[in-house]
């Protein structure tokens, strides 16, 4: 599937790129610019969990809403969010008919339950019913659908230590929740299920190194500490790209790992959650004719704020860009 890619230039010189939905040949998600101007683009192919982590208003889940843009926008996902938040943040998805869940432990763990029961039917129907036992190797038009689980702000379930309810129930619901998000993202690669799993808070509690070390792709957004860096990319290699450095005024600033080992420092666009809901609403009118547009921007260190004038897609009315 095409990218997209409008033009691509070095640093200090603009860039433009289309945004399209998530291709379910190649896997790739394109999010936003490397600081060479290049696309940045996270790849799910034969993947199963994406942890995702970064302080308040880092743009942790402004970029969130970017990936589950592009899937919803495929045709071809199911997306069901579990919102430790309990805010509005996902209302902009609405129109899509999304599965959503807010911050009560019992519907979270509800959920879940049913999430996991679909996994366990999925990977026993595979073999007879598509001669294959991982759902990547079936042909893109015969899959069932892609299911995608996010829990933003998974620390509320997920840190044990640290509960606000310590009574036995909420500590054993909790314990559970953590246990199918595990087995889960072990063994949803091969049932075509991918866990995102979100925190503002990222310590080894709240990302348990045996959920998180069975995630091929990570996206740490500006973190203050080393150990909050740590907590989600893992250990990186001596002059690796370090979310630390990141600027507060640098929002949508990331450093992406991913399962080859490669790490890419990179910006992540910004779309209003308005445009997000009207760009669905013309989707599902004629999802092979729209796409989004990234507006010209200075690339790299140098970007601050969104262009004054944006250029959007003539059809979609809708674009991205930085801020």
């Amino acid at each position: 599937m095409n990218t997209g890619i409008l033009s691509s230039r070095h640093k200090r010189h603009t860039a433009e790129i289309r945004l399209r939905p998530f291709d379910p040949i190649t896997g790739d998600i394109v999010v936003g610019v490397l600081e060479d101007g290049r696309p940045a683009v996270i790849n799910v192919s034969n993947q199963s969990g994406v942890v995702v982590g970064g302080v308040p208003g880092s743009g942790k889940t402004v970029g969130m809403m970017l990936i589950v843009l592009s899937l919803l926008l495929s045709g071809i996902t199911r997306v069901h969010v579990i919102d430790g938040k309990g805010g509005a943040d996902w209302r902009w998805a609405s129109t899509s008919g999304l599965d959503y869940s807010t911050d009560d432990t019992d519907a979270a763990l509800s959920m879940l339950k049913r999430m996991h029961l679909k996994l366990r039917e999925r990977l026993t129907s595979l073999p007879d019913e598509y001669g294959t036992s991982n759902w990547w190797n079936i042909h893109s038009r015969q899959r069932p659908p892609l299911e995608v689980i996010v829990i933003d702000e998974c620390q509320l379930w997920f840190d044990l230590r640290h509960l606000t309810d310590l009574s036995k129930e909420h500590k054993e619901k909790c314990s559970t929740i953590l246990s199918l998000a595990t087995d889960l993202v072990r063994r949803g690669r091969s049932a075509g299920f991918i866990l995102f799993v979100l925190t503002q808070k990222p310590t080894a509690d709240s990302l348990p190194t045996n959920l998180r070390d069975n995630c091929g792709t990570r996206i740490c957004f500006r973190v203050l500490t080393a150990e909050a860096g740590r907590a989600v990319l893992g250990d990186l290699p001596t002059g690796a790209p370090d979310p630390t450095t990141i600027p507060a005024s640098r929002r949508g600033g990331a450093v992406i790992t991913t399962d080859s080992g490669m790490t890419s420092m990179c910006r992540f666009a910004y779309m209003p959650e308005g445009e997000a809901e009207r760009l669905i609403c013309m989707y599902r009118t004629d999802a092979s004719k729209h796409t989004a547009v990234i507006n010209n921007c200075e690339t790299g260190d140098t970007v601050q704020q969104a262009p004054s004038t944006r250029s959007t897609c003539a059809k979609c009315q809708g674009g991205l860009f930085f801020r």
